[in-house]
């Protein structure tokens, strides 16, 4: 087309492109269907790949930050953790218009803890009275876990929001060396 004419080929170029993106958006829908691997490590590799999409798709710095691998042997709560982290990256961005999110995963022999920080404007103290559905959501994916959610305003800004699941049965600890 480019011997042709120039504004064919720059129109076909368009249609190549947005044919390319609906496939990867179609790819991205299809991994949301089951985010999480069944694999023990599937947690931690969906919270690396979430925070990778997260900065593609919204312009922002996103981390994952786990220091010691925390394999979950249950695919649910490894689900319910994941699904809870997404909405929490989501609200930073479009509710906190957070830059930066760190989204942390660790693990004791007493409490399983997910973590997802930001930089934003921290819990709007405008909004409606009582939680907003993303956030009625999280705490009962938390509590399907057996976990405590909590969600705080940063000291100078931003928001926390933390699931911490005790005695996590469905927890392998990496062996002590």
């Amino acid at each position: 087309l480019g011997g042709r004419s120039k504004a064919d080929a720059a129109q076909a170029a368009k249609i190549a492109h947005h044919v390319r993106e609906a496939i990867r958006q179609t790819r991205s829908l299809a991994r949301g269907l089951s985010p999480v691997a069944l694999e023990a490590n599937g947690l931690m590799s969906a919270l690396q790949e979430l925070a990778a999409n997260a900065q593609e798709m919204f312009r922002v710095q996103c981390v994952f930050v786990c220091e010691q691998p925390v394999l979950i042997r249950e695919n649910n709560v490894a689900t319910h953790l994941f699904r809870i982290a997404q909405e929490a990256v989501s609200n930073a961005v479009r509710h906190g218009h957070a830059t930066r999110i760190e989204i942390s995963l660790s693990a004791t022999p007493e409490r399983m803890l997910l973590a997802v920080s930001d930089n934003g404007t921290g819990l709007d103290a405008h909004r409606p009275a009582g939680p907003g559905q993303g956030l009625r959501i999280m705490q009962y994916r938390a509590a399907v876990v057996g976990g405590v959610f909590t969600m705080e305003r940063g000291a100078t800004s931003g928001t926390t929001v933390v699931c911490s699941v005790e005695h996590p049965k469905h927890v392998l600890l990496p062996e002590a060396p």
